[in-house]
């Protein structure tokens, strides 16, 4: 995989181009194109990405980018996990999920409370007004 970060920093400083110029020009932060540049795979966010700005930047050197594409998923390289990356236990999102899934089951639950309140408040005010109008009716 160093065969395609030297090719990138080598098509660059022969067009005499600094990495600033290529960031404005791609729009790819700078240092992932340091990244690119020196083959530090594990500094790109994702695989997609990886293969994104290497075909873009690539291209902007004068580079088939979809080679450097082809030659990148070839390589087998872990993108955007440290050597020593261990997975987390915890499964999904980092607990996000599992956060709104409480907080919706938190207030559907108050939901449910309230109208059963407001239910057994209406029910017990018409129950007291059919007993104080049908004793009212008795007594005459």
């Amino acid at each position: 995989m160093e065969d395609i970060a030297s090719q990138l920093r080598t098509a660059r400083t022969n067009a005499g181009i600094d990495i600033a110029t290529a960031e404005y020009a791609t729009k790819i932060r700078s240092k992932y194109l340091r990244a690119l540049e020196s083959g530090d795979w594990a500094a790109l966010p994702e695989e997609t990405a990886a293969k994104s700005f290497l075909r873009t930047y690539g291209d902007y050197l004068g580079l088939d980018g979809r080679a450097l594409v082809d030659v990148f998923k070839a390589g087998r390289v872990s993108v955007g996990e440290p050597s020593d990356y261990a997975p987390k236990t915890s499964g999904g999102d980092g607990g996000r999920r599992s956060w709104r899934t409480w907080l919706v089951v938190v207030l559907v639950l108050i939901l449910i409370v309230g109208l059963f309140l407001i239910g057994t408040n209406s029910d017990a005010s018409e129950a007291a007004a059919f007993i104080n109008g049908s004793a009212g009716r008795s007594a005459l």
